[in-house]
């Protein structure tokens, strides 16, 4: 089915440009192109009841979630199939947050009130972020987190921090289920991956090679066309 309406969901103080380049070659196969901006939110769920709620009436979606939009593109799916035609989770995950990372989410945060958010995305994210520190990928993730500011980033945080685990979820969805990871992303590892696969019954997996968590920035070509290829499919 051709010209489905795509929803895009970015990840943590991402806005819609981390999908700025998706955007034109992608409205060939779907119409219209969606991008939500998550600031308020608290939780993944309201996360995902705001995204529901940008799906045009009597539609079904094809929705695509970057990190923690792929946790929140899980919650959509499963609580409004009739809403999601099929799902692609773009560098994500399936469980709840990890007693270790919790704990350096608050971190991360409390340094962020102290130091301001720019410089703790610099020194503390952006190291995890990327396989190759490209001046370009660095500006424009430092410039969508002081877009967001420091209230929207207490906001994620939280919703990050008591995620419940969605395996169940995943594994509930009747939809093709896109899997999309990088070799050497350590947020999102290759055996994260292969665990959602495991989890979903109409799952397939792309590992892309040389690329960090932010794929969609450093190997947009092949993003690009793993989309297109998923979108103009039948089912």
């Amino acid at each position: 089915m051709a010209n489905r309406p795509l929803l895009l969901l970015p990840g943590t103080l991402c806005t819609g440009a981390v999908f700025a380049h998706l955007v034109e070659p992608l409205q060939a196969v779907a119409d219209p192109v969606i991008t939500a901006e998550f600031r308020h939110e608290r939780t993944i769920r309201a996360m995902a009841d705001a995204a529901a709620r940008l799906i045009p009436e009597g539609r079904k979606a094809a929705v695509a979630g970057f990190s923690m939009g792929g946790m929140v593109a899980i919650d959509l799916a499963a609580r409004y199939p009739g809403k999601v035609d099929r799902v692609a989770l773009l560098n994500s995950n399936s469980h709840a947050d990890l007693p270790d990372r919790h704990a350096g989410r608050l971190e991360a945060l409390a340094a962020a009130r102290r130091q301001g958010l720019r410089a703790v995305v610099e020194e503390r994210m952006l190291p995890a972020y990327l396989h190759l520190q490209d001046a370009e990928h660095r500006a424009l993730i430092l410039d969508m987190a002081e877009a967001h500011g420091l209230e929207a980033f207490a906001a994620q945080i939280e919703a990050l921090a008591n995620r419940p685990d969605a395996s169940r979820a995943l594994a509930s969805l009747d939809c093709p289920v896109l899997i999309l990871g990088s070799r050497d992303d350590p947020l999102c590892p290759p055996d994260s991956q292969r665990e959602m696969l495991r989890q979903a019954r109409r799952g397939e997996l792309v590992l892309l090679d040389e690329c960090g968590h932010f794929s969609l920035l450093e190997q947009p070509r092949r993003v690009q066309r793993i989309l297109l290829d998923w979108l103009a499919r039948d089912g």
